[in-house]
């Protein structure tokens, strides 16, 4: 008693605090009312309104034309006027009622509280009557039963008498309260005396239920709440779930479809809402105290439960409302029977359950366009549902139980494949989820071999479904769910069955295969999704490679290092094919994103065939065979053939750094860069070999643009010129100093003239490559002949002829090479200084022999002075002659600098009449020289270089001397 007590004054404390709730909403709707009428104008008065109305004239439009005179006949008599119609004032509108919190406590609160108070008076009879001795158990619960009769009979009374029929809750009160007593005595009875037996009590509560819906129907909603609490409520009082599952269940089930009748009746969606909430909570309950074997009926009921609550729902208003309603109880249902399952160990009966609510899913979406997002609750739960059983030790029903599901999904989602996307993605996750998870989570179901037929089948199917709405393809990138959906379970399907029944290096191939069919069937629809969605297989198949693969991990070694070349089986599989495969797929692809980033993974993978399939010391070898056919194919990927070249010189790198290194040490002033060069074997077949392969694919075609065709040409040559280098460094073979001395000059001079000599060869043919061979030949001559590496202060052996030694061929010959660059003024000036320093050469090379290292004396200075007098003499000589300013420039700048010498250096030595004479003679030298300059050239025209004035000379005749 003290239970029912708490219970009943916890809903009084609620129903309170909802009514002072909705009396502080009223109070701040009245005051908002107040407001608006005070700011509101006042309103003219009907009669002001009607008597302006009717004195105000309208004149016609346009101008008032004059009627004719006639004869006005008399008025007619008052009697024969009729009266003015009265026109009745106007209704006021119904001022609406005062509310306020008086209104609410004064006149509502009181009803309800009364009608508790009713309800807490038969609890305390019977408790009284208990505790006084007064009566026993029968009469007790006949009185507290006769107490709820008379209420209820109160309340039909309430609604006849004409001072309470006016104020419906009067009646309700009373038949909730006439209710309430009743489920009461019942409980009494049963529960506590045992008067009643299960299957009375449980029919006279049935009976109470049925009478309260039955009242709720003429009182209105509180009735309804008292029956929808004591039904539910009825079982646990009566002690009815010890008895059977089944009766309760039948009761339950009358009971809701009582409460969901009533609900249409009259419009109570929350009424339907809840009775299904009640069903829910008892199945719930059920489940938790009931073992699995009896829980069979539970599983209907939610069925049944499930499909009638949605289908009940629209009838209660719920669809015009909040159309979202409907698909409550329907996934309450899934989720509720997923729940039951595992209580029924996913036995053959909970399959069927299961699927039957998910049938009744999709025939409920069929014919209603609304309720067919529980179509797709209802596969992913299944889903969800086939994972769990499949997760059992034994997995029982659940292989047939997936077959059924993809029946049935697959096939009601291309029945209704056309109505919307929704039903396009129930038919792609039929024909596709239950396999993909049978096979994630129960792979040991079928073979390999079966599961490859399975699964391609599949992805027929869902191949279909792409195909069935190619209509919807868009060249933007909008993924529509048949369209691109098909072709992604479709893909993946494929490349599933591709792993189960190929071996590990050739499901790469076949992965790829399917990218490329992707990539065909977005250029034949016209879908941009779906050349995005062609990319994913040759990603997927990257990242698994990386990952898993260990003929991969292989191959990749054995183009980077030096390990074995992998089995030609491989080297198809993850070379040959891929490489094809994905360049066929870029191709396909209509994306110039997508095309560039596989055509560059496609040339990627096709250039490490070659050096996969060679020995490692042949790698750089097979790139540059790569790279020559990338040129000669002439792939349509811009800058395929550079990178490619590229790639060459990256598998070169131990030689170039090896050259690198000789280059540094060389220009530093080593004198045995032999010891550093490579072996000849590796620069021929790591550089040389490429290079000519390279430079034959340019020869033969012009693929690449101008700018990197030079570039390719330079770095050729290049290659060339260090092969060359290497090969003249062979036949000496200078390794220590004694040999460096001996014949040190000698190979330098000759590497020297070999870069002099191919600058002048290909001065007409290749200009700029001559130009670069002649900077490359000037600067080893000045940098090692003339600084680092001077004869003159390193000791090595130039030769015992005056003139025909190394040291003044080596200058004479620099002067030759520069003669076809004579018409730029730098080239002259570099020819003329070569000039000097092979005079200089000879004038040293007499003096010491063939080693020029030594100390200066008086005689070798004077013989500079004498030679090179003579040299400033001859260009002057050939300065005037040819009428040549520069080289008339040079000889006097030549003559003043030896004139400086012989004056400060050579004569400071001499004394008595030898320095008078050389002096004397000096003098008359000059005069003569100056005397014949001013003669021959002050009054001849000066040429401005020196080949323009051999190209003059044959055709104009030399002026005479000038007259004065």
């Amino acid at each position: 008693m003290t239970e029912v007590l708490l219970i009943a004054v916890v809903v009084l404390g609620l129903m309170v605090r909802n009514l002072l709730m909705r009396v502080r909403a009223l109070e701040t709707e009245v005051l908002d009312l107040r407001r608006d009428e005070t700011a509101r104008e006042p309103m003219v008065a009907p009669e002001h309104r009607a008597g302006r109305a009717s004195a105000r004239v309208r004149l016609p439009e346009g101008p008032i034309k004059v009627a004719p005179t006639e004869t006005i006949a008399p008025p007619l008599p008052e009697a024969a006027v009729p009266p003015p119609e009265s026109v009745p004032p106007p209704r006021r509108a119904p001022q609406p009622a005062r509310i306020s919190f008086e209104s609410i406590v004064g006149g509502k609160l009181p009803i309800w509280i009364g009608g508790a108070a009713l309800v807490l008076s038969a609890f305390f009879l019977v408790r009284y009557s208990i505790e006084s001795g007064l009566l026993g158990p029968a009469a007790r619960t006949s009185l507290a039963g006769l107490f709820g009769l008379l209420l209820i009979a109160g309340s039909e009374v309430a609604r006849r008498l004409p001072a309470t029929r006016d104020d419906p809750r009067v009646g309700q009160v009373l038949a909730g309260a006439g209710t309430a007593s009743l489920y009461a005595a019942l409980y009494v009875g049963a529960a506590l005396y045992h008067l009643i037996g299960t299957a009375p009590a449980f029919a006279l509560m049935a009976a109470v239920t049925l009478a309260a819906l039955g009242l709720a129907l003429r009182h209105g909603s509180p009735t309804a709440i008292m029956a929808l609490i004591g039904g539910f409520v009825a079982p646990l009082l009566a002690g009815l779930g010890a008895g059977g599952v089944g009766p309760l269940l039948v009761y339950l089930a009358l009971l809701i479809a009582a409460l969901f009748g009533l609900a249409i009746r009259r419009g109570w969606a929350w009424l339907a809402l809840a009775a299904c909430g009640g069903g829910f909570a008892w199945a719930n309950l059920l489940i938790a105290m009931m073992p699995g074997g009896a829980l069979a009926g539970v599983g209907g009921f939610v069925l049944l439960l499930a499909v009638g609550a949605t289908l009940a729902l629209p009838g209660a208003g719920a669809s015009s409302r909040r159309p979202w309603l409907r698909l409550v109880p329907l996934v309450a249902g899934l989720v509720q029977l997923l729940v039951l399952a595992p209580a029924l160990d996913f036995s053959g009966l909970s399959w069927g359950l299961y699927l039957l609510l998910s049938a009744a899913a999709l025939w409920l979406g069929w014919r209603d366009a609304k309720l067919a997002p529980g179509a797709g609750a209802a596969l992913a739960l299944v889903l969800m549902l086939l994972a769990a059983a499949l997760l059992q030790p034994v997995h029982g029903a659940a292989a047939w139980a997936a077959v059924a599901i993809t029946v049935l999904f697959a096939v009601s989602g291309h029945v209704l494949l056309r109505q919307s996307a929704l039903w396009a993605m129930i038919a792609v996750g039929g024909a596709a989820g239950p396999a993909l998870v049978s096979i994630a989570f129960a792979p040991s179901l079928l073979a390999p071999v079966v599961w490859g037929a399975v699964l391609f089948a599949l992805a027929l199917a869902c191949a279909a479904i792409s195909w069935r709405g190619r209509a919807a393809a868009n060249p933007l990138l909008r993924v529509s769910p048949d369209l691109v959906g098909g072709a992604a379970a479709a893909a993946l399907l494929a490349g599933v069955a591709a792993a189960e029944v190929l071996p590990d290096p050739w499901r790469w191939p076949a992965w790829l295969a399917i990218g490329v069919a992707l990539a065909g069937w977005s250029r034949r629809a016209g879908d941009a999704a779906l050349g995005r969605l062609a990319m994913a297989p040759a990603l997927a198949t990257a990242a698994a490679v990386v990952l898993t693969s260990g003929a991969a991990r292989a191959y990749v070694a054995s183009v980077l290092t030096a390990a074995p070349a992998p089995p030609l089986a491989d080297l198809l599989a993850l070379g040959l094919l891929p490489a094809g495969m994905i360049a066929a797929t870029g191709w396909l692809l209509t994306d110039r994103i997508g095309r560039a980033l596989l055509g560059w993974i496609g040339l990627a993978i096709g250039l490490s065939l070659l050096p996969a399939a060679l020995p490692a010391p042949w790698h750089a070898a097979g790139l540059g065979l790569a790279t020559a056919l990338v040129i000669a194919a002439r792939l349509p990927l811009p800058g395929a053939s550079v990178a490619a070249g590229v790639a060459t010189l990256a598998f070169a790198w131990h030689p170039l750094a090896d050259l690198l290194r000789l280059v540094g040490w060389s220009i530093l002033g080593d004198r045995l860069p032999f010891l550093l060069l490579p072996p000849i074997a590796t620069i021929l077949r790591e550089l040389t070999l490429p290079a000519a392969l390279i430079a034959g694919a340019l020869t033969w075609r012009r693929p690449i643009a101008p700018a990197w065709r030079r570039r390719a040409i330079l770095a050729v040559a290049a290659v060339g010129i260090v092969t060359l280098y290497a090969l003249a460094k062979q036949p000496l073979a200078i390794g220590d100093a004694a040999r460096f001395t001996a014949l040190g000059m000698a190979e330098r001079v000759a590497i020297t003239q070999a870069f002099l000599a191919a600058a002048w060869a290909m001065r007409a043919r290749q200009p700029a490559l001559s130009r670069a061979l002649l900077v490359v030949g000037l600067a080893r001559f000045v940098w090692f002949d003339l600084l680092i590496l001077d004869p003159a202060f390193v000791a090595q052996a130039v030769g015992a002829v005056p003139v025909f030694n190394l040291a003044t061929l080596d200058a004479a010959l620099i002067a030759a090479w520069l003669w076809p660059w004579r018409n730029d003024r730098r080239g002259l000036i570099a020819l003329l200084a070569a000039v000097l320093v092979a005079v200089a050469a000879t004038v040293r090379q007499a003096a010491h022999g063939t080693i020029l290292t030594g100390a200066v004396d008086r005689t070798e200075t004077w013989l500079y002075s004498a030679a090179l007098l003579g040299l400033a003499i001859v260009w002057l000589g050939i300065g005037i002659r040819d009428r040549a300013a520069d080289l008339r420039v040079a000889g006097l700048a030549l003559l003043t600098a030896v004139t400086l010498k012989v004056f400060l250096i050579d004569a400071a030595a001499l004394e008595g009449i030898l320095r008078i004479l050389s002096f004397m003679g000096l003098g008359f030298a000059l005069i003569g020289i100056g005397w014949a300059y001013r003669r021959l050239v002050g009054s001849e025209p000066a040429q401005t270089s020196l080949t323009s004035s051999m190209t003059t000379a044959g055709s104009a005749p030399p002026a005479g001397p000038a007259r004065g």
